[in-house]
């Protein structure tokens, strides 16, 4: 199990591999991110009961994004130490031939 700024680096790292991930999202009113020393990861919360990774899905999507956050869950267990893992879409990046 992993413990702050390490956990945030392994959900991040797990994030990015997951299909249908453009980036790690920033957050909404308050900046995403977890600090350790002079080490940040931004993206990730890291909580003592709780873990949020903040996502920007690709579009079109390669499947539902209900799937795309259960796989990044799935990915982070090992690492997460029973935390209630939440993953929270931030934004949508269209592909340049895409139109909404």
């Amino acid at each position: 199990m992993a413990e702050g700024i390490q956990l945030a680096r392994a959900a991040s790292v797990a994030a990015l591999a997951t299909e249908g991930v453009y980036s790690l999202g920033p957050g909404r009113y308050v900046e995403a991110a977890t600090y350790e020393g002079s080490e940040k990861v931004s993206g990730v919360v890291v909580g003592p009961d709780d873990l949020e990774i903040h996502i920007v899905a690709r579009y079109p999507l390669p499947r539902p994004i209900p799937e795309i956050a259960e796989n990044i869950r799935e990915r982070v267990a090992p690492e997460a130490g029973g935390r209630k893992t939440m993953v929270v879409v931030d934004d949508l990046e269209v592909a340049e031939d895409e139109s909404l």
